[in-house]
């Protein structure tokens, strides 16, 4: 069955990233129709995250990905004003046993401008979190957070008040064109755009195929494992303890922090995925995971980072492991402290020689575009990202 609309853009993904580009499209009075396979908006990795505003102080200066957070950021803490939505801006501290990395990211701070970053040693750090167990660190007040899955939903309000379309359960099949005019398909119906926008996360790659495009890089899914503390020890953290990413690879590694309603999460511990929604070790999709095993920039990504592969799974399935990891940080967490919480899957580019893309990437079709990679920070920059997108496909 054929829709009898006719669209200006058609957007794929009801996730933040989709949300916030048609919203800034619809600045433009285009008319505009999101396209989600689910029930509603934000389920996947919008909405499976630690909720973190990230304050940009890891990347690199004047990269795409630095700015892009930093305006991203802007954006979003004025939209959570307008929206009256909960948040907390309170910082985080940044600990490692190397001063001079602490050194080293304090200089980067001055390099982005940053305002009220602060190297904290000993007393200094324990008036902001008494139970680090680190006594060296670097508090970094333009982190905050906030529950992005609220996020999402106000977007998707916002965007149907004023006249934007939201259809559900459209899994896409098939992408053609017509009279100049992009054809989209769902296993129930097709629908006609001028512009099709690719914002369908985990199944972006895929998506970029049904257009015509063959990707440099392919989607591994990352499950990203969490733990909440249980609330009669939330008393031991203020806000936020981060170890000091490792450079090579684009996750940050277990960090612990205290959601807007209080409680503390830890992790994530992040392993391969058997299933591109694969939110637990029973979640097995043979095809998938034959798809992942085989490609191969994961082989080469595979030998280069076993030993870390697999100390990640050794946590993931050894609990007292975990609680190691997090004793690293906060002293005086027991494993019966610790209940799980539900996972996340990240959708992480690899190209083919074995490389984890670590920055956004948008490749460009026959009146398409693809957001083929969109790392965190992408919900901090999730606004930032939909202005790029609108100013790109807009001109």
């Amino acid at each position: 069955m054929r829709s009898s609309k006719k669209y200006d853009y058609i957007v794929i993904g009801g996730g933040i990233v989709g949300l916030s580009t048609a919203l800034k499209l619809q600045e433009a009075n285009k008319k505009i129709l999101i396209l989600e396979k689910e029930s509603g908006v934000g389920l996947h990795q919008s909405g499976r995250n630690s909720g973190v505003l990230h304050s940009g102080i890891y990347y690199k200066p004047d990269s795409f990905k630095s700015n892009l957070c930093i305006r991203g950021r802007e954006l979003m803490l004025e939209f959570l004003e307008l929206n009256n939505i909960p948040y907390r801006l309170e910082g985080k501290i940044v600990v490692d046993e190397n001063i001079q990395k602490i050194e080293s990211l304090f200089e980067r701070s001055k390099l982005l401008a940053m305002s009220g970053v602060q190297v904290l040693e000993k007393d200094a750090l324990i008036d902001k979190e008494p139970n680090s167990k680190i006594l060296q660190g670097l508090f970094v007040p333009q982190a905050g957070v906030v529950d992005y899955k609220i996020v999402t939903e106000m977007m998707v309000d916002i965007f149907r008040n004023k006249g934007g379309d939201v259809e559900y359960f459209q899994e896409i099949v098939n992408i053609t064109e017509n009279n100049d005019s992009k054809l989209v398909s769902s296993k129930k119906e097709t629908f006609t755009g001028d512009f099709l926008i690719n914002c369908a996360g985990l199944f972006s790659d895929k998506v970029a195929k049904l257009d015509g495009l063959n990707p440099k890089v392919k989607i591994i899914p990352f499950r990203g494992e969490y733990y909440e503390i249980i609330n009669k020890k939330s008393h031991l953290l203020n806000n936020m303890i981060y170890p000091i990413a490792d450079p090579e690879l684009p996750f940050l590694g277990i960090h612990l922090t205290k959601t807007v309603d209080g409680r503390i999460e830890a992790g994530p511990n992040a392993v391969l995925a058997f299933s591109r929604e694969g939110y637990s070790w029973t979640k097995f999709n043979l095809f998938e995971t034959l798809e992942t095993i085989t490609y191969k920039g994961m082989v080469k990504l595979g030998r280069k980072y076993f030993k870390t592969g697999i100390d990640e799974m050794y946590r993931s399935l050894n609990k007292a492991a975990f609680v190691q990891e997090v004793k690293k940080l906060l002293p005086g967490i027991e494993s019966e402290d610790l209940v799980q919480r539900p996972a996340g899957v990240r959708a992480q580019a690899v190209s083919d020689d074995g490389s984890l893309l670590d920055d956004f990437l948008f490749e460009e079709g026959y009146k398409s575009l693809h957001v083929l990679n969109a790392p965190s920070p992408a919900a901090t920059a999730s606004l930032a990202i939909g202005e790029y997108i609108a100013s790109k496909v807009l001109n």
